[in-house]
């Protein structure tokens, strides 16, 4: 927690476990301050565009930080990086807040649906698209087993019924079905793709939730009872990612 006394060595650990947390590609380094000019400030170097709002230049992060009231500069160092620079609390409160704060909900978002997954033994994989929502990928070469797994857990035990799933009409209607399926559970705007594979790919189905849905979820697997054996033989939440 960043408290109003917190000097720059402390913010310097928060805002780095928040550019963490969020997986922003940077790094957060105290460049101490000149005697008598007041202080130090924080750089946190963008070592990639993934997940800005801008551009990796400075015309772009500028801009940017004056809208979105951000109290920090950009520039670029000696090897052509572009960082943002800020001094105090109110300043660090701000970049995590407008910056950080949505991918970092996303994220812990998606380690709870992972480990909802993993206490059920249900291999799918969660990715953090953008701050707002997330995609569910299960790709197997048995069937599409864990999407049919996914679906018993949540009360569809014969959602399969009448499918061949060894061919993309089979699979294509399995997709139908749990949309159908996840949106009575999660509410509209539910997608499911199914992409069928070949002799070197596995079939895929994508399953597209925002973050609250996602969230939702996560609270429905986690309320059902784990079948006998299933809870020892539970697929590591790393594993599973």
């Amino acid at each position: 927690m960043i408290t109003e006394d917190s000097g720059l060595s402390s913010l310097e650990g928060a805002l780095a476990q928040a550019v963490d947390r969020a997986r922003i590609a940077g790094r957060v380094e105290l460049r101490e301050g000149c005697e008598g000019d007041g202080g130090g400030t924080l750089e946190l170097t963008l070592l990639g565009s993934s997940r800005l709002p801008f551009s990796m230049n400075t015309a772009e992060a500028t801009a940017w930080l004056e809208a979105a009231g951000v109290d920090a500069t950009a520039s670029y160092d000696k090897d052509h990086y572009l960082v943002i620079r800020v001094r105090g609390k109110a300043g660090v409160d701000q970049l995590v807040q407008r910056l950080l704060a949505r991918f970092m909900y996303a994220e812990s978002v998606r380690d709870r649906l992972q480990d909802a997954f993993a206490r059920h033994q249900l291999r799918v994989v969660v990715e953090v698209e953008n701050e707002m929502s997330l995609a569910l990928v299960v790709h197997d070469s048995e069937n599409l087993q864990a999407a049919i797994r996914l679906s018993t857990v949540l009360g569809a035990d014969s959602i399969s019924e009448g499918l061949k799933l060894h061919r993309p009409r089979g699979m294509r209607k399995l997709a139908t079905r749990m949309r159908l399926l996840l949106t009575g559970a999660l509410g509209a705007g539910v997608r499911v793709l199914a992409e069928p594979g070949c002799a070197h790919v596995e079939d895929e189905l994508r399953i597209h939730l925002s973050v609250e849905q996602g969230l939702r979820l996560a609270g429905r697997i986690a309320a059902e009872p784990v079948h006998s054996g299933q809870e020892e033989d539970a697929v590591p939440a790393g594993e599973a990612s």
